[in-house]
């Protein structure tokens, strides 16, 4: 009886998590750097580096990354993201009747793209900008 029940349960927690929940999880990492030295990256408006951040971040969201250096005006960014085809494997799970809802539901149908910044803050006598790679 109790194997029984481990089955149902371990079956019930499979269903009930979408492909790409499984597969990539629900947050990514991405890697935000400054051309200008002594610059401190902010992520969601917490500090996260000198110069340059490798830094985890939840998924189905838009973040804010700003360079911020003394002397010089911020510069601030914001994360893009895609849709991620490894939700589509639910189709073969459950036609996707309860996976894809579930990866759409927890943020993790999508990916962060891109997955590196380059964010430096405008210096007088500087012409760098915010870009993305």
């Amino acid at each position: 009886m109790k194997f029984k029940g481990f089955v149902a349960g371990a079956l019930a927690m499979t269903l009930l998590s979408g492909c790409s929940t499984v597969i990539k999880g629900t947050s990514e990492s991405i890697t935000v750097n400054s051309l200008e030295d002594g610059t401190t990256i902010y992520v969601n408006g917490a500090a996260r580096g000198k110069d340059s951040a490798f830094v985890n971040l939840e998924k189905g969201k838009v973040h804010t990354i700003t360079a911020r250096k003394e002397g010089c005006e911020p510069a601030t960014t914001q994360t893009g993201e895609s849709f991620d085809p490894t939700t589509l494997l639910g189709i073969l799970i459950d036609w996707g009747l309860i996976t894809i809802p579930v990866d759409l539901i927890s943020g993790a149908a999508w990916e962060i793209t891109p997955t590196t910044y380059t964010v430096t803050p405008i210096c007088p006598g500087s012409n760098a900008v915010a870009t993305s790679q």
